[in-house]
């Protein structure tokens, strides 16, 4: 089975391998870099349209699946797992599946910023380090921005003196080496440079002060490419993915994606979503 994916490698490889010992299925697997996340293995997808070689898709941001979606590429999974997967968390057709958020953050220099006096709206952040729109999160993240027009229309011409860099990795580690004092990035970048010592934290501001639109948390999608030939086992495959073992396997790699499943936040009280847009 051939899995195409977004997410980072180290994240992406002990999941792979917990499922091939789980299920004996082999999986070959084509991840993309850094600078171009999501938008290269969806472009490629298209272009393989009619001779398929990929059986799956993990995105990492969600745009890439409804982008695919959209070109009627996805082959819908019914199964008893996938109909008892929450309805927010799907297509309603079954052609996608979404799990392990990360949260949209500014990360900063903790030996240079207080955290509790730093501003809690997005929209003070305009002058922050952002990655290339074209490409990932950054790009999903301001068009969710953007639904807020009166916000984003002030927010959106300031955005030209700020740094743009290549990938979110690259904005945090601006902040790391002081040559940007914030960085508008995934919550996982900054676990990944804490993890590292690196003196970097983050917050998470909301986009407006009412209930429901604080925090954007960007999931990972998984769905199955229409007309690929390894039908059975890309439903296994989402099946995996949809499970308590990879939200913990997620949850306690570097990364600490958000799990969705009640049983499994409870295990993870550090990673709750709180007010998510």
């Amino acid at each position: 089975m051939t899995v195409y994916v977004s997410a980072d490698d180290y994240v992406a490889k002990e999941v792979f391998d917990a499922f091939e010992s789980k299920t004996g299925i082999e999986v070959r697997w084509v991840g993309d870099a850094e600078a171009s996340k999501t938008t290269a293995l969806v472009e490629r997808l298209i272009g393989e349209r009619e001779n398929p070689v990929a059986d799956v898709f993990w995105s990492s941001d969600i745009m890439g699946a409804l982008a695919l979606q959209s070109e009627g590429l996805l082959e819908p999974i019914g199964s008893e797992v996938t109909q008892q997967w929450p309805l927010s968390l799907k297509d309603a057709e079954l052609r996608w599946f979404a799990f392990s958020p990360r949260a949209r953050v500014i990360a900063f220099n903790s030996e240079k910023d207080a955290k509790e006096e730093l501003p809690i709206d997005w929209w003070s952040y305009a002058n922050a380090s952002f990655a290339d729109p074209r490409f990932g999160t950054t790009g999903t993240h301001f068009a969710a921005m953007s639904l807020f027009e009166e916000e984003f229309s002030a927010f959106a011409p300031k955005l030209s003196s700020a740094p743009m860099l290549g990938g979110n990795a690259a904005t945090v580690q601006a902040v790391i080496d002081g040559r940007a004092r914030f960085a508008m990035t995934d919550s996982d970048d900054v676990f990944a440079a804490q993890a590292k010592g690196h003196p970097v934290d983050l917050i998470y501001p909301a986009h407006s002060s009412s209930t429901g639109m604080g925090t954007l948390y960007i999931p990972n999608v998984v769905c199955a490419i229409d007309g690929a030939s390894q039908r059975a086992e890309a439903q296994a495959f989402i099946h995996f993915m949809l499970s308590d073992e990879v939200a913990r396997i997620l949850a306690n790699s570097d990364s600490k994606n958000f799990p969705v499943q009640t049983e499994v936040q409870q295990e993870f009280p550090d990673l709750q979503m709180i007010n998510p847009l």
